[in-house]
């Protein structure tokens, strides 16, 4: 067997480990960033909502002081009726019909004023309880992590000396070839053909003539699709 395939599955072996050791955290680092983003996405909303509160308010202020200032018109414009001569008189039920009118659409607005500024307040109100109940799991999830760390950093640590050990047993250019398709074919950079004849990375079909000397594990055997080191499938099984 080509000696320096034989370390370069054993390395493959190990980087699964350790990616195996360390999946969970990475799992809940990545929870806790959604999380954050959340309460980003979360305040930023509150944010909007008490600008447009408080536009409301200022609106129902001004709506308002207009009823006000309204009614104080009509109840002189009812001293008026009461006081004109009736000459006068259509001419002031007429401005008292448009300034009940209008008062009425005043109070109307302020109704519907009342009524989104009610609605807004609830919604900040559940955005502060949902920030709470996240910030409260983010604790409880970095808390998990930190005891993850502590309980897989030996193993991690052990596996770490392993893999450099293995990696003194490979020449340069292999392990080279190795570290760059672990980057880029997330991290799997063996793999094996199919009984279909096929690359088990990309899926690609191995010519014959290569499926043969990759049975023979005597050679280093890439895969042209993907670039991955081809294996027989029995190698991999030990």
């Amino acid at each position: 067997m080509f000696e320096d395939l034989k370390w370069l599955i054993e390395l493959q072996k190990i980087d699964n480990q350790i990616y195996q050791l360390t999946s969970e955290e990475r799992n809940t680092e990545s929870m806790i960033t959604r999380m954050k983003h959340e309460i980003e996405e979360l305040t930023l909303n509150r944010v909007k909502l008490i600008r447009k509160q408080r536009e409301h308010l200022e609106d129902k202020e001004t709506y308002s002081t207009d009823i006000l200032d309204h009614k104080r018109i009509l109840d002189q414009k009812q001293i008026d009726l009461d006081n004109d001569k009736k000459t006068k008189k259509e001419h002031i039920k007429r401005e008292v019909k448009k300034l009940e009118k209008a008062v009425e659409v005043f109070e109307e607005r302020v109704a519907e004023l009342t009524t989104e500024i009610k609605r807004q307040e609830d919604e900040i109100h559940n955005i502060d309880k949902n920030v709470i109940k996240i910030e409260k799991k983010i604790k409880s999830e970095d808390k998990s992590k930190k005891g993850m760390s502590k309980d897989s950093a030996k193993a991690l640590e052990k596996l770490i000396k392993k893999k450099e050990k293995v990696e003194k047993s490979i020449r340069t250019p292999f392990l080279n070839h190795y570290n760059r398709i672990m980057r880029i074919r997330n991290g799997i950079a063996i793999t094996f053909v199919t009984e279909e004849g096929l690359c088990n990375g990309c899926k690609i079909h191995i010519p014959y003539q290569l499926q043969q000397k990759v049975k023979l594990k005597d050679d280093y055997n890439i895969c042209e699709g993907c670039g991955r080191i081809l294996v027989d499938v029995d190698m991999l099984k030990k």
